[in-house]
């Protein structure tokens, strides 16, 4: 009993690593990780020959973005003697570190193992994974450490920033595993454990077993990774106990995943932080006694400060874009009490006798009305035109809070209402993208009095989780993605954001505000409550579709016919819905460029047109093949 006391004062005391010792361990581990990748590498060669999974005269082709001179080398690099010496070469810079070695030497041999690295880094385009950037993060850093040993300043500032980037990498790996219900609820570790790729049978019979265990596994990881920043706390007594666990981790991962290389590339970090956490002043054995320089880390406080600043001060910017808008928007309060922001655009009041039908406009899930710019230009030049944010969407506000007042109804209901203000005595054609489509075809169902015609652009259907493997396997991908997106961007981290590529394929005039939209966290959280309205309505989804009894334009994008024959199949029960109905696939489109291309646009607005201004005549059925690429 008397060495618990004597455990628990080891294992709480600040830690006591000297800078050299601190440099040496950071050294040699990050050293081990390259001998140990070298190795494996030596011993798979057949992986880059002919059919390997790493042929670089197939994988050649991902870098062909990527200037002349580097292909050069990497052309060079990728030839199998070169190759093979490269990887020989590293085993002996690793191996003149791990033995007692001058300091020259040492500085020659990271600088061989970081330069390797660059190097062969994307010839490997399958097989690398975090151990390979930590290693190479490490042994770079150990490079400039070693070059610059003179100065104390300088291998201060290398192990500071070694320190803070471990935690960093534990931190941000925690917090973006807590927006994961999997993992909030216990389950990652079973469902990781029954893999093909990482999974043990064992472990996940034992989890399986032992399903109180497997959640208070997954909390304490949780609880480990989050908390991490806390080994800086009280002059580093947690650090013992916060950096042995996070070893331990590691070394389960290695034994039960097979990651053996993140075993000693990250605890390859962990002599930095022990020794960036402990006490200021440190006495070697010796007697001798040096002061850490702490420059570092002040002026990474003082830069997170400034970045964070900088970040609140363009959310703010971005807001104001956003409330903004157009400039000629409007506002209506439906029945719900949401209020809505829309635009109605089209012929002027001399070109328009009160007769033509007004073309609603219905985006998609985390989409915005400015999606619908191409082709709303395109049908306002023969019709009123009206597009608008649903409730949640930039200025469109809710009346009530919270995902659990929420409903797919709802969103109904305020499209109906919306149809209604605007339209007046006209024939309404409701058109929908996505999840836009659905609302519309209810919206439809709903109004056969007054709408007369319903389009569908790459449309959900209440039945493809239930019946498309491909839109129920993704399930999982889209929630994990929108909760983790919508967490981030509340906390001021839009900026952050690139705008994705079909944004710069949108009409110029419109392009900022949906940037806006896209880093705007109101988009990610109206997004993520209805993809959970969604997944609760259509998971229970009785297969019975209601028929709007009205013409229906069904397009259904060519990369999503391919990919998801379902889908292509389930669009065609919506085109059966109705005798006067037609079913186009749009060949070279995919489901964004529909809307965002400028060509594809125009061609919707083609079929539009043509169908709002035939709605009046007698049709036959047809399902027909556009043989068109965008």
């Amino acid at each position: 009993m008397a060495r618990w006391p004597k455990l628990m004062r080891a294992v709480l005391s600040p830690p006591s690593v000297s800078r050299g010792a601190a440099l040496s361990l950071s050294e040699r581990l990050s050293a081990t990780t390259h001998m140990v990748s070298s190795l494996e590498y030596l011993t798979t060669e057949r992986d880059r020959r002919h059919g390997g999974l790493n042929n670089w005269q197939v994988n050649r082709d991902a870098f062909l973005t990527w200037s002349p001179a580097l292909r050069k080398v990497l052309d060079l690099a990728a030839r199998p003697r070169v190759t093979r010496t490269l990887h020989i070469t590293r085993v002996g810079a690793a191996a003149v570190l791990l033995a007692p070695s001058p300091r020259a030497a040492r500085v020659a041999a990271n600088a061989v193992l970081s330069g390797t690295s660059l190097v062969l880094y994307p010839l490997n385009h399958y097989g690398t994974d975090g151990s390979d950037q930590v290693s190479f993060l490490v042994q770079s850093v150990t490079a400039i450490a070693r070059a610059g040993e003179r100065n104390p300043k300088t291998v201060d500032a290398c192990l500071w920033f070694v320190a803070l980037q471990s935690t960093l990498s534990y931190a941000v790996s925690g917090w973006v595993k807590m927006t994961s219900p999997t993992w909030r609820s216990g389950r990652a570790l079973p469902g990781v454990m029954r893999t093909l790729t990482y999974g043990d049978r064992t472990a996940w019979e034992l989890a399986h077993r032992h399903p109180r265990a497997a959640r208070a596994l997954c909390a304490g990881v949780l609880a480990l990774e989050c908390a991490f920043p806390a080994v800086f706390l009280a002059k580093g007594r947690a650090a013992p106990l916060m950096v042995g666990s996070a070893a331990v981790f590691h070394f389960a991962n290695a034994g039960l995943m097979g990651l053996g290389r993140f075993l000693w590339s990250f605890v390859a970090m962990h002599p930095a932080l022990l020794y960036a956490a402990g006490p200021r002043e440190h006495t070697a054995a010796d007697g001798r006694s040096e002061r850490r320089d702490d420059a570092l880390p002040l002026l990474a406080l003082g830069l997170l400060a400034a970045g964070l600043g900088a970040l609140q001060v363009e959310k703010g910017r971005q807001n104001r874009v956003l409330l903004q808008g157009r400039g000629d928007e409007r506002e209506f309060t439906a029945a719900s009490g949401n209020r809505l922001s829309y635009r109605r655009t089209g012929p002027n009041s001399t070109a328009d006798d009160g007769t033509l039908p007004l073309v609603v406009l219905e985006h998609g899930l985390a989409a915005t009305a400015e999606h619908w710019e191409w082709i709303a230009q395109g049908l306002s030049e023969r019709f009123p035109v009206v597009t608008y944010n649903r409730a949640g969407y930039g200025r469109s506000t809710r009346a009530a809070s919270g995902a659990a007042t929420y409903d797919l109804d709802s969103a109904v209901d305020d499209l109906v209402d919306l149809i209604r203000h605007t339209a007046g005595d006209r024939p309404v054609v409701v058109a929908g993208h996505s999840l836009g489509g659905y609302l519309a075809f209810m919206a439809a169902c709903r109004l056969p009095d007054r709408v007369v015609g319903c389009g569908l652009l790459d449309s959900s259907h209440p039945a493809e989780l239930q019946r498309s493997s491909r839109q129920a396997q993704g399930q999982k991908i889209l929630s994990d993605s929108l909760s983790s997106i919508a967490t981030s961007v509340k906390f001021g981290m839009g900026a952050l954001l690139s705008s994705p590529d079909w944004v710069s394929r949108l009409p110029e005039e419109v392009r900022h505000l949906v940037t806006a939209h896209y880093r705007d966290a109101r988009i990610w959280e109206a997004g993520r409550r209805e993809w959970q309205a969604v997944q609760e309505e259509f998971n229970s989804f009785d297969g019975k579709l209601p028929y709007p009894g009205v013409p229906m334009l069904v397009m259904t994008a060519g990369h999503t016919a391919s990919q998801d024959p379902v889908q292509a199949e389930l669009h065609a029960e919506f085109a059966a819905a109705n005798v006067h109905s037609a079913h186009h696939i749009i060949d070279g489109a995919d489901h964004d460029s529909v809307l965002t291309d400028r060509d594809t646009a125009a061609y919707v607005v083609t079929l539009m047109a043509d169908f709002v201004a035939n709605l009046g005549e007698a049709g036959t059925k047809e399902d027909s093949h556009d043989g068109r690429t965008s």
